[in-house]
């Protein structure tokens, strides 16, 4: 994959800054369908082998920036992916950019989730309004990510290269619902892989809003693709999941959200 050369180009172009969103590597949990939210879990040793990936990827992009969530999985990533680009980079870690908060579903697979909490499912639905026990819905996810991109974004408006955000499936859906004007209650239909690299392109209207084009979505490694598949909240057949994420497999899943 050339992620080198940009197309379109136009007179306006310096206002337009491009954003690498990586998803972290696999974890133990992501390979057994865990929730994994603020719980500091690390990449298991294909997980470096995907950051690895990610890393030459970027190795030749003129970069800004790495930033990056402050939990152990995300970090490493991003850690790796600095280690190997051309030009000395440094990552600079945040909480803004944790994974969302699954509160008292930590650890848990969606099947134990169903089971345990079958009152409290309104999250996989409305997740703008509803958030899992003791955690976060994604309309206050927004809340902390949206300052930082908008710090990021003001910060370099006057420079060249693009910014590397490593984040987590479910926050960096939030991000892409938010910026392509989509309802939060379709994230599910953004496949964001571990390990995948994702790209939008975003400027800064008058108003202060977000102006975004979306350029790549979960690229990686072909023989990863084919060795994951959608996760078990998606294939779940509970009146609670929206008919979009009906009929998907649920064997053989190697993913959280």
């Amino acid at each position: 994959m050339d992620i080198c050369t940009r197309e379109g180009t136009s007179e306006n172009s310096h206002s337009v800054q491009r954003f690498w969103l990586v998803r972290h590597g696999l974890t133990q949990w992501n390979a057994q369908h865990r929730y994994c939210g603020h719980s500091d879990i690390p990449l298991v040793a294909s997980g470096r082998v995907q950051a690895r990936w990610l890393a030459s990827q970027l190795r030749f992009v003129h970069l800004r920036g790495i930033y990056s969530s402050d939990l152990a999985r995300a970090l490493e990533t991003a850690e790796i992916i600095a280690s190997k680009h051309v030009s000395p980079i440094a990552v600079t870690a945040s909480a803004a950019w944790r994974e969302i908060a699954f509160g008292a579903w930590e650890g848990l697979t969606y099947s134990e989730i169903a089971a345990t909490f079958t009152d409290r499912l309104d999250f996989f639905t409305d997740p703008a309004h509803y958030a899992p026990p003791g955690g976060e819905s994604l309309t206050d996810v927004l809340g902390r990510i949206r300052p930082a991109l908008t710090e990021i974004m003001q910060r370099f408006s006057h420079e060249q290269g693009d910014i590397v955000i490593v984040s987590h499936g479910g926050t960096l859906r939030a991000l892409l619902c938010a910026m392509l004007n989509m309802p939060l209650s379709q994230q599910w239909q953004l496949r964001l892989d571990p390990g995948s690299l994702s790209a939008i392109d975003l400027s800064l209207a008058e108003h202060g809003s977000f102006v975004a084009t979306l350029v790549l979505l979960n690229s990686q490694r072909s023989s990863m693709r084919d060795a994951t598949s959608l996760p078990a909240a998606y294939g779940a057949r509970v009146s609670k999941i929206p008919a979009a994420m009906s009929g998907y497999q649920e064997a053989g899943s190697k993913r959280d959200v």
